[in-house]
């Protein structure tokens, strides 16, 4: 039985692409940063660190992008009159699961990031 209202769904999603595009922008900001603060130090503790943050910001885009696919396909769904309710509320639920998700992990490699550059403008 296809939904005839998506508007709820549909500002929720609206919501978290906007949400997804910033997270993007600040992950390349970071990345910049990143390769700022790198530069010249070749310290091998430091150099372990920086990969480990450049492979985890490198894996942050993936997920967006991944999420940000998912989300248009639920759009997709929501357009053409065959999504059904089971099928386009279990997506969206799995799309809930996956920001809450991708929100809390991205807030802690912030965090360990700011640690990381108070680390190294103290030294």
């Amino acid at each position: 039985m296809p939904l005839t209202n998506f508007d709820k769904l549909h500002h929720q999603h609206q919501e978290w692409k906007k949400d997804l595009l910033l997270n993007e922008k600040e992950i390349k900001s970071l990345r910049e940063e990143l390769t700022e603060l790198a530069a010249g130090r070749l310290e091998h503790d430091i150099a372990a660190k920086v990969e480990h943050f450049q492979n985890a910001l490198i894996r942050q885009k993936d997920v967006v992008n991944d999420l940000l696919g998912n989300i248009t396909k639920g759009d997709k769904m929501m357009s053409e009159a065959e999504g059904d309710n089971a099928q386009l509320h279990m997506l969206h639920n799995k799309l809930q699961d996956d920001m809450e998700t991708f929100n809390r992990l991205f807030i802690e490699l912030r965090e360990e990031f700011k640690a990381f550059k108070r680390q190294l403008v103290q030294s």
